[in-house]
Formats: structure tokens, C-alpha cells, sequence
């Protein structure tokens, strides 16, 4: 069997993303609503979306420009700081996936898509209604890569996490069977997660930390 090359330095910037996409999957949905100085509501999504930290507990989202300008989420975060990121869950995706398009930077994605919202405890920004796990956040730096391309790397601490009591186990867990989240895929493909299987960790490190506790 052979294998194709590719060199990312004699490549353009979109083959490279389609590289990225197709290699990094499953990926988790980052759906996150922010508000902009004048109180105008925004939610999108993002699948560049990673945990940076647990202690403290720093997120990051990737997010590139649209027309040569930051994107709405961007701005607005820049600008007011504080924001929710909700996950993508079954029953979720279309509405998701709607909220992905060209709204004007003042125009509300909740209200046009229907979407119920309630008021976050701690930041300005709205949370969805219903939503099952979301998670207020506070920015911490955005770094811009790029020149021609930007990409503005958002990293924000989570300052409060709302998940419904449904999904809790032993007090301290989420349970990902009845989470069921939604991945994303290259392309226009996603993924839901029905094949869940569990795995002890074959390594312990020094310290004897617990498998299911914080270790990479």
C-alpha cells in the first residue's frame, strides 16, 4: 500500500484545512453564544475547539476570518468578554448546523432559529434553555496566527458549568451514554457517539493517579 505526501509548505492554506479536518475526528462541537457592547445576542459553532488546561480549567477556540474581518463570536468576546460554550448533543445538530450561516453581526441567531435562552449567572452572554451541559467562560487572550490567513486563537477559563442532573454519576461525572454528543468530520460529515466501550489504562504513572482522573 502507498501513501501520498504532503508538504505543508508547498501547499495552499485550504488543502491544509482539509487535511486538518479529515485527520482530527472526531471532533468535539464548541456551540457558543456570546453578546456584542450593545447587548445583540450571537451563537455559533466551532469544532477547533480543545481543553488547554484543567487547573485552571482554560479552553481554547480556533476560528478564522470572514471577508478579512474577525468573526461575529470573535469580536464580540474580544469586546465583552464573557461567553457560554454548550455542547452539541442529539436532537441539537440542525439547529447547530443553521446557526452556522451568514447572519448579520447584529442579527440574533436565537431568535431567528427559535432557540429559548436563559440568563447566564455569571457573564453577560445568554445560555441556551435546555441545553444539557453549558459552560460560562471568561476570556483569558486571543493571539492572532497568521497574515493573509488569520486565525485568532480565543482561550477563555471556565467560570461555571450548568449540566442537567440526568447526567451525573457518582456526583462527579458526566455520563457520556445518555450525553450523547455529536462529533464533527471532514466535509459536511458528523458523527454520534453509539458505540461507547470503556478501557482501563494499561500505564500508571508514579503518583498511582486513578485512570479515570486527570492524566492527558
Amino acid at each position: 500500500m502507498g501513501y501520498r505526501v504532503f508538504d505543508t509548505d508547498d501547499m495552499d492554506p485550504l488543502q491544509i484545512y482539509r487535511l486538518i479536518v479529515g485527520s482530527l475526528v472526531p471532533r468535539p462541537i464548541a456551540w457558543v453564544s456570546s453578546i456584542d457592547r450593545e447587548g445583540a445576542a450571537n451563537l455559533a459553532p466551532f469544532s477547533f475547539f480543545t481543553c488547554v488546561s484543567h487547573a485552571p480549567p482554560l479552553f481554547s477556540i480556533s476560528a478564522g476570518e470572514r471577508g478579512r474581518r474577525m468573526k461575529d463570536t470573535v469580536a464580540n468576546i474580544s469586546a465583552t468578554k464573557g461567553y457560554v460554550i454548550h455542547t452539541v448533543v442529539n436532537g441539537w445538530e440542525q439547529a447547530m448546523n443553521e446557526s452556522s450561516a451568514n447572519f448579520e453581526p447584529h442579527e440574533n441567531e436565537f431568535e431567528a432559529l427559535g432557540l429559548e435562552t436563559v440568563p447566564s449567572d455569571l457573564v453577560a452572554a445568554p445560555r441556551l434553555r435546555d441545553a444539557p451541559v453549558a459552560m460560562e467562560c471568561r476570556l483569558e487572550e486571543i493571539i492572532t496566527y497568521g497574515d493573509e490567513w488569520k486565525t485568532h486563537l480565543v482561550i477563555g477559563k471556565a467560570l461555571r458549568w450548568h449540566v442537567r442532573d440526568d447526567l451525573i454519576l457518582e456526583d462527579k461525572y458526566i455520563d457520556p451514554v445518555k450525553l450523547q454528543p455529536v462529533g464533527r468530520l471532514g466535509g459536511t460529515n458528523y458523527c454520534r457517539t453509539q458505540d461507547i466501550f470503556q478501557m482501563e489504562r494499561t500505564y500508571q504513572p508514579p503518583d498511582k493517579v486513578h485512570p479515570n482522573e486527570p492524566n492527558g
